[in-house]
């Protein structure tokens, strides 16, 4: 009898602490609902970069990458795309140094979304670029 009563208090405990969650994380979306705290997303879809990959004087196959900015501001574009080619030269400089560095190597989709991010970070600010997103990489050796 005194199991059965301790299993049903702790069922119990257990279903008050769920409806205890569930009506806190209610509370809390109504409250980014009437508050429009709602942080709003701003992207900006780069050109695709493609870097030639040497070995001595030859060519052994390209690199290329598709990416997208996001932005702080959705009024910032403009400034992104005065800088646009800046900002291809910059990545295109940065790829052809990771890729040197990497030969025969494969590169880590990390690495590459993080120097591309700072380069994009250092040419705009970074008040401006909040992230650089890689959509995909393609590596065709010849």
């Amino acid at each position: 009898m005194i199991k059965r009563f301790s299993f049903i208090l702790f069922l119990l405990t257990f279903a008050c602490a769920g409806v205890m969650v569930m009506d806190a994380y209610a509370a809390g979306a109504a409250e980014e609902e009437d508050n429009g705290d709602i942080e709003e997303h701003h992207y900006v879809e780069l050109d695709t970069i493609t870097v030639t990959l040497f070995n001595e004087d030859s060519v052994v196959g390209l690199y290329t990458v598709a990416a997208t900015l996001e932005i702080a501001e959705a009024d910032q574009r403009s400034l992104v795309h005065g800088a646009r080619s800046r900002l291809r030269d910059a990545m295109i400089v940065e790829l052809h140094t990771l890729v040197a560095r990497r030969k025969g190597i494969s590169i880590p989709l990390d690495a590459v979304k993080f120097r591309l991010r700072n380069v994009a970070q250092r040419t705009l600010g970074k008040d401006v670029v909040i992230d650089l997103f890689v959509e995909n990489v393609l590596r065709k050796d010849t």
